[in-house]
C-alpha cells in the first residue's frame, strides 16, 4: 500500500526543513564574524554577499515559480537541498573572497530559494483548501524558530569546531535530514496541479497563468500591497536599532529588542493564520495592521530611556505583526490564483518584497540624514503600511473581482 502523508504532517515538515533552512540563511552574521577574523577581509566587502543573496533570491523566485509548476516541489526541493549541501561544503573550503562570494553568494543563494518561502507556500496550497491559512502561518513561524536556534548553535559550534566544520556539519545536517524530508513527504496534494490529469481536461483549462495574473487588478492591487507592507516593515526593522540606541539605552539592549520582536513574530504568524481562516482575510489583514501601527507608534514617542514600557509595547504588537503579514498574503494569492500557474504568480508576488525591502532601507536612512530625526521615517511606514490594508481591501471589491473574471475567461 502506497504511503500517503497527512497534510497536517506536511506542514509539520515544512515547518522544519524551512527553519532549517532560514536558520542557515540568518546565520551568516555569526560566519562573517569568524571569516573577518581568519582572513582580515573589511566589512564592507563581506556584508556585500548577503546583498548577493538577497538578490539571487529576488530574481530566481519567479524562475521557481515556474519550475515548481512544471516539476513540483519534490524536485524543486530535492534539488534545494543539494545545492545548499553544496554550497555549505564549497565554503568550508574558501581561501579567497571571491570563493566565498561565489559558495555563499551564489551556490547557497540558489539553495535557500529553491528550499524558500515559494516552494513551501506552493507545497502548503496543494494539500490545504480550508484553514490554509493556518497552515502558512505555522510553516512561517519555522523561521523565526530556525533563526532563535541555530544563530546560537552556529556559534558553539563555530567556538568548539571552527568556521569550516561549522560549514560541513551542517551540509551534513542537509543530506541527512532535510534531503530525505522533502524526498518522501514532499508528493503533490489533493489540491494540486496533478488535478489536470484527471476529469474534463477543458474545465481544468481554465486557469490562471502566469500571463494573465499579470493583467490582473488583483494580482496588483496585492503587489503594490506588498511592496507598501515590506517598505514600511523594512524601515522600522534596519533602523530600529539606531533610534532606540539614540534615544539613551545600550547598544546591547537595542540590539536584543529585534530579538525580542522576532519571538514574538513566530507567534504572530501562527495566530494570524489561525484568524485569517476563521475571519475574513481582509479582516484579518486590517486587525495585523493595526497592531502594527500601535507598535510603530510606541516607537515614534519614544524619546528618552525612562519609557521603557514603550519598548514592551513595541516588541509586543510590531512583533506579532512582523511577518504574518506574509502569512496572509500567501494565502490570498493561493485563494485567488491557485491553479497550473501558482507557482510562476506567486514567484512574481514575491519581487514586491525585495522591491519594498530595498526602498524602505534606504528611504529611511535618507530622511533621517535629511530632517536629523527618525520620526518622519517612521510617520512614512505607518502610512505606507495602512496604504497596504487599503489595497487588500480593494482587491476584494466586487468590481475589481468581476474584471478579473472577465480577463480570466477571455484568455481561456
Amino acid at each position: 500500500m502506497r504511503f500517503s502523508p497527512t497534510p497536517w504532517l506536511i506542514a509539520g515538515l515544512a515547518f522544519v526543513v524551512l527553519g532549517i533552512s532560514r536558520g542557515i540563511h540568518s546565520s551568516f552574521g555569526v560566519f562573517n564574524v569568524a571569516l573577518l577574523d581568519t582572513f582580515g577581509w573589511s566589512r564592507g566587502a563581506t556584508a556585500g554577499i548577503f546583498s548577493i543573496v538577497l538578490s539571487v533570491d529576488a530574481l530566481l523566485s519567479p524562475v521557481v515559480g515556474a519550475l515548481l509548476d512544471r516539476y513540483g516541489t519534490k524536485k524543486i526541493s530535492i534539488l534545494g537541498c543539494l545545492t545548499l549541501a553544496a554550497g555549505l561544503f564549497l565554503s568550508s573550503q574558501v581561501t579567497a573572497l571571491w570563493q566565498l562570494y561565489l559558495s555563499f553568494g551564489v551556490v547557497l543563494a540558489v539553495g535557500f530559494t529553491f528550499t524558500g518561502m515559494v516552494p513551501h507556500i506552493f507545497l502548503i496550497s496543494e494539500w490545504f483548501s480550508s484553514n490554509r491559512a493556518s497552515a502558512i502561518g505555522i510553516v512561517y513561524a519555522g523561521t523565526g524558530v530556525g533563526i532563535l536556534v541555530l544563530a546560537p548553535l552556529s556559534e558553539w559550534l563555530i567556538s568548539n569546531y571552527g568556521w569550516a566544520r561549522a560549514f560541513e556539519i551542517y551540509a551534513v545536517v542537509v543530506l541527512l535530514t532535510l534531503l530525505p524530508m522533502a524526498w518522501l513527504f514532499y508528493l503533490p496534494g489533493p489540491f494540486g496541479e496533478q488535478r489536470r490529469h484527471h476529469g474534463d481536461k477543458k474545465a481544468v483549462t481554465k486557469q490562471w497563468t502566469a500571463k494573465l495574473a499579470l493583467q490582473s487588478l488583483q494580482f496588483w492591487l496585492l503587489f503594490i500591497a506588498r511592496i507598501c507592507a515590506a517598505s514600511g516593515t523594512t524601515v522600522i526593522v534596519t533602523h530600529q536599532v539606531a533610534h532606540v540606541a539614540e534615544v539613551g539605552y545600550s547598544k546591547l539592549v537595542a540590539a536584543s529588542i529585534f530579538g525580542l520582536a522576532g519571538i514574538t513574530s513566530s507567534f504572530g504568524r501562527v495566530v494570524f493564520g489561525f484568524i485569517a481562516d476563521r475571519l475574513s482575510r481582509q479582516g484579518a489583514y486590517t486587525l495585523n495592521i493595526l497592531m502594527t501601527l500601535v507598535g510603530v507608534g510606541a516607537l515614534m514617542i519614544l524619546r528618552d530611556a525612562t519609557h521603557t514600557w514603550l519598548l514592551y509595547v513595541y516588541v509586543i504588537f510590531f512583533g506579532i505583526g512582523f511577518g504574518s503579514r506574509a502569512v496572509i498574503f500567501s494565502a490570498l494569492t493561493a485563494d485567488i490564483f491557485s491553479g497550473k500557474g501558482f507557482g510562476a504568480i506567486l514567484g512574481y508576488s514575491t519581487v514586491a518584497v525585495g522591491v519594498g525591502g530595498a526602498l524602505g532601507s534606504y528611504l529611511g536612512g535618507a530622511f533621517y540624514d535629511w530632517t536629523g530625526s527618525y520620526l518622519v521615517s517612521f510617520g512614512l511606514s505607518a502610512i505606507v503600511l495602512s496604504l497596504s490594508d487599503i489595497c487588500i481591501w480593494l482587491a476584494s471589491v466586487s468590481s475589481v473581482a468581476n474584471y478579473d473574471k472577465r480577463l480570466w475567461q477571455r484568455g481561456v
